[in-house]
């Protein structure tokens, strides 16, 4: 049942998707094109005659131009007002260097260890006697 209602979902995103993009390319197309320092008007789609429509014929567009110059100066912007000077922050003090510590006296000498006594030599243990001999079985 979840797989059914995620396909009426993405159906009707799609559609709503489609209606939107539709909607945008209508309104662009009914607007004109105006250029903001000669006022020249490029028509939108909605506003060509009807007889160039789809026919595949081209119209004349021309241009006049009224100065040399490529690039059109843009008024001049406002100064930016001064900002104020900060104040200079205060140098701190400089710091006291602190004392080294003293030298530590070194530890005395540990005296020698004293030579250890040498053990005993432990009496040679006595011979095992022989073990009797098996008897035979008789397999």
């Amino acid at each position: 049942m979840q797989k059914k209602t995620w396909i009426a979902v993405s159906a009707t995103s799609v559609l709503g998707l489609g209606l939107l993009a539709g909607g945008a390319t209508a309104a662009a197309n009914a607007m004109s094109l105006t250029e903001g320092s000669t006022g020249a008007t490029v028509p939108g789609l909605s506003d060509r005659p009807t007889e160039l429509k789809g026919s595949g014929q081209s119209a004349d567009v021309s241009f006049s131009v009224q100065s040399d110059s490529i690039v059109t100066p843009s008024p001049a912007t406002p100064a930016s007002p001064i900002s104020p000077v900060s104040v200079q922050s205060v140098q701190s003090p400089v710091s006291v260097q602190t004392p080294a510590s003293p030298v530590s006296v070194p530890s005395p000498v540990s005296p020698a260890s004293p030579v250890s006594v040498a053990s005993p030599v432990s009496p040679a243990s006595p011979v095992s006697a022989q073990s009797p001999a098996s008897v035979g079985s008789s397999d």
